[in-house]
């Protein structure tokens, strides 16, 4: 069983009409789009997954039925079933099952845990030290799938808030403006660190009701290993730790498999220009796996899909329809 996880950049600007759809926006031709989805299908169908989860997906379902209409479409009809996230906007969360894959049924989770996800909670995100209400950018996407002949999975789809500053770098570099950037910057942190944990919450709730509960936390969660700037000077909270779990109670820490299956080196998802510690072209893992323990031990392979991606990249990728994204995608293979 094998299950991918991309972050596909901005498929909303593949598209026109929402419910309507046309190839082609006001940011990329016809043909410009139909390359990038060329591209993306071409990765897809490298890989073979059984189950794609999709980060920043297309506004509206009839988009992300054109494209698969016209790349992932054999004799029986459409290869893949597609549910949508409720939030999001222009960047929605989808997970896609393989009608003919290692899973027989895939459905929306709609207990009332996972109803409550949608609410509001207190957190200080702008560190005033008042409480206000707040909620995720991107509700999170929640299903269970039914792996042929064992127990269901749950698969939760995480999308946290972007590090993305306005104008950053310009504000970074103006000694005049270095002051807002870190506090607009911060206060991003904030906001992911809080959806964190607030994550965290549901995952221990599910596990105190079923300790061999089998859950999959995936997605795009713009945080991974290692402690930046902030992190480190204004105490800030890496999210991938909070979404794996304490210490103080390692029977319900998650797994990351692909820590585990992958050699450093290639242990990336991502290649941005950090301008704060002044490192180029710097190699980030900001997407990401977390097994839980009921379920670690079937995880048979893990692994970033370099190749897969690479083979779609034209020229040096600098332009849009010259790469299938900006995020490399991952897998995890289950026994």
């Amino acid at each position: 069983m094998k299950i991918m996880n991309w972050n596909i950049e901005w498929m909303n600007k593949w598209f026109s009409g929402n419910n309507t759809p046309r190839w082609g926006s006001s940011s990329l031709s016809e043909s410009q789009a139909r390359t990038c989805a060329a591209k993306a299908a071409a990765v897809i169908n490298d890989v073979g997954p059984d189950l794609l989860c999709l980060q920043e997906g297309p506004s509206a379902i009839a988009e992300m039925e054109l494209f698969l209409g016209e790349f992932f479409t054999d004799t029986s009809g459409p290869v893949f079933e597609a549910i949508i996230g409720s939030d999001g906007r222009a960047q929605k969360l989808y997970v896609l099952r393989r009608r003919d894959g290692a899973f027989t049924a895939m459905e929306r989770v709609i207990d009332a845990p996972t109803q409550a996800l949608a609410d509001q909670w207190d957190a200080d995100v702008n560190g005033d030290m008042l409480l206000e209400g707040y909620d995720f950018t991107r509700l999170p996407l929640v299903v269970d799938v039914d792996p042929a002949g064992t127990a269901p999975i749950r698969v939760v789809v995480l999308h946290t808030k972007s590090k993305y500053v306005h104008q950053g770098e310009s504000k970074w570099n103006n000694p005049s403006r270095r002051q807002e950037f870190v506090v607009e910057a911060l206060e991003a942190r904030r906001r992911i660190s809080a959806e964190g944990f607030r994550l965290r919450a549901y995952l221990d709730d599910l596990l105190q009701v079923d300790r061999d509960a089998r859950i999959i936390v995936t997605g795009d969660w713009n945080d991974g290993p290692g402690r930046d700037l902030f992190e480190r000077s204004y105490l800030t909270h890496n999210v991938a730790d909070i979404v794996l779990g304490s210490t103080f109670t390692p029977d319900l820490i998650f797994h990351h498999p692909l820590l585990r299956h992958v050699q450093a080196p290639a242990l990336f998802t991502a290649r941005f220009d950090d301008f704060v510690d002044e490192i180029d072209d710097r190699p980030l893992l900001l997407d990401h796996f977390a097994v839980s323990p009921a379920l670690a031990p079937v995880v048979q392979n893990a692994d970033i899909c370099h190749d897969a991606y690479e083979a779609q990249i034209t020229g040096n990728g600098t332009a849009r329809q010259d790469r299938p994204s900006d995020h490399r995608p991952i897998i995890v293979e289950l026994a």
